[in-house]
């Protein structure tokens, strides 16, 4: 159970941070992304650095 809330924790934040991601391209470059195309540039550019699941215990 522990590790489905690490995940989901980490998901939500993930989507957190596309959100910003896509903010910050507009405001930044001009460019207006989708969801779906902000979430792949974000992907390629920082999920492997991104906190694993089991950085987000509920501890």
């Amino acid at each position: 159970m522990e590790a489905e809330v690490q995940f989901a924790t980490r998901m939500v934040a993930q989507v957190q941070h596309i959100k910003h991601y896509r903010q910050e391209v507009l405001r930044l470059e001009g460019r207006v992304l989708d969801d779906d195309s902000a979430a792949l540039e974000w992907i390629e550019r920082y999920a492997a650095t991104f906190p694993p699941p089991e950085a987000f215990s509920s501890h």
